[in-house]
């Protein structure tokens, strides 16, 4: 009976920390979707920046 206690004890300890690093992936997901976005918007204030030095070059 106790060890049936502490194995139940131990899988939801073990479940708590599944829902908590679940939790923390979905955040990162999250992090990596706006740096792609901002990454992309950098890349494109880049792109306007060399366009209008190449044309102010001729």
């Amino acid at each position: 009976m106790k060890q049936e206690d502490s194995e139940k004890r131990l899988i939801q300890k073990q479940e708590q920390y599944i829902r908590v690093l679940e939790e923390q992936l979905d955040v990162c997901r999250e992090q990596i979707k706006a740096l792609e976005l901002l990454v992309e918007e950098q890349n494109q204030a880049l792109a306007l920046f060399a366009e209008a030095l190449s044309k102010e070059g001729k």
